[in-house]
């Protein structure tokens, strides 16, 4: 279930003050957040009228975002296509509101695609190797929260499923996962900030334009190529099977900002298994979570496991 942070009109007031951004005209709850509070703001000054994008930090703490909000700066003044976050007078990022974390952002343009065509992957790859590169330059570092040790975990638990032939499935994509896991150790895949969760709703296209990257909370120091991996999944998955046109178009588009090593080249399909795994257990916690809530947007599990069976039917034949 979402939690929203209700804001008055005081509390907007006490936003405002921390800002030289103009004064309120507007400001509209966003009900598509699942684990934060967003607004959209309209404010004006000197007669111009400019939109911002408030949130309202529900879960993440004050911690983990003097990583983030700088990082999106940096990202942002790097060139990359993501909402930056404004400075407040003080020259912070990030206030309180309601004893909670928050930031003011810039307003993107454009929705979510509602399907992807090679233009999009493309494009959308580009960007991510752009990422990549820009973020390699910062100076700070957050660990993946939903990478190999947490996946490992969450499998060897034995609490995601009440299906006994799942808990099967899910150990045995593990144990195979386990043995490339130490041979990554000693290949040449690059290492660095990886966004972790670059489906189609986390970006924002407008006229086959990227506008921007957003929702970065997910992610963390990873693999370079696992990244990939997980945007092949997203954005070339079709059923049960991967879409060879899509996915040649994302690391194609990749290629062309960044080229990958042989060995990630190589280790590439093992670790669409991984990131195939990581979101099916990902979705059969939310699920879990999610029972009973009044406002959710779950996402089939069961896409996953079928696609991960596809995926170790085909390298076994």
């Amino acid at each position: 279930m979402s939690v929203y942070t209700q804001l008055t009109e005081q509390d907007f007031t006490h936003l405002l003050s921390r800002y030289d951004l103009g004064s309120l005209v507007s400001a509209q709850g966003i009900a598509a957040g699942i684990e934060n509070t967003n607004y959209k703001l309209q404010l004006i000054k000197n007669s111009d009228t400019t939109s911002y994008f408030l949130t309202v930090f529900e879960t993440l703490s004050h911690a983990e975002l003097d990583f983030f909000i700088p990082l999106l700066h940096h990202l942002d003044e790097s060139g990359c296509k993501v909402a930056g976050p404004k400075t407040q007078i003080n020259n912070d990022f990030i206030l309180s509101l309601h004893d909670k974390p928050a930031a003011l952002f810039e307003c993107l343009d454009g929705g979510h695609p509602d399907s992807s065509n090679a233009i999009h992957c493309k494009i959308i790859a580009a960007e991510l190797a752009r990422i990549h590169l820009a973020a390699s330059n910062f100076p700070g570092q957050h660990d993946n929260p939903r990478g190999f040790y947490w996946l490992q975990k969450q499998i060897q638990n034995q609490a995601l499923t009440e299906q006994p032939d799942d808990q099967v499935f899910l150990e045995q994509g593990l144990t195979k996962i386990q043995t490339h896991w130490k041979q990554w150790q000693t290949m040449d895949l690059p290492r660095g900030f990886i966004h972790g969760d670059l489906f189609p709703d986390n970006c924002l296209f407008q006229d086959n334009q990227l506008s921007g990257v957003i929702d970065f909370y997910a992610g963390g120091l990873d693999y370079w190529v696992y990244d990939l991996a997980i945007l092949i999944l997203a954005w070339a998955s079709d059923g049960s099977e991967l879409n060879t046109k899509r996915m040649q178009a994302l690391i194609e588009g990749y290629e062309s900002v960044r080229a990958l090593t042989a060995d990630e080249s190589a280790a590439l399909n093992d670790f669409i298994q991984l990131a195939t795994l990581r979101f099916w257990v990902s979705r059969l916690i939310a699920q879990r979570a999610q029972q009973g809530a009044s406002l959710t947007t779950e996402k089939d599990p069961g896409a996953m496991k079928t696609l991960l069976q596809h995926l170790m039917s085909s390298v076994r034949s």
